[in-house]
């Protein structure tokens, strides 16, 4: 009986019967915001960028060289630059 006023006792369990030949299911309801660090985020953006836009461009002749941020060795970069300005950041 222990477990089972141990379940009963936790903050997500949801039951108004209970009796000893009934099992206690126990759900988790997800109704509070859960936090994500921004570096979680921003390692996703880098990732995205990265495999969906640098790699069908330049195939082969780019590669990540650092884990926290992108740098690439990369011709003619303000051509492309200029092409598809919104998926650069040009505020520094």
């Amino acid at each position: 009986m222990d477990s089972a006023e141990a379940m009963i006792a936790k903050p997500n369990f949801h039951n108004s019967v209970f009796a000893e030949n009934l099992i206690a299911k126990l759900e988790l309801k997800l109704n509070k915001p859960m936090y994500v660090g921004i570096f979680d985020i921003s390692k996703v953006c880098l990732y995205e960028f990265h495999h969906e836009y640098m790699l069908p461009l330049f195939r082969n002749k780019c590669k990540i060289m650092y884990t926290d941020s992108l740098i690439y060795r990369v011709e003619d970069v303000y051509e492309i630059m200029k092409r598809d300005i919104a998926k650069f950041d040009t505020n520094h």
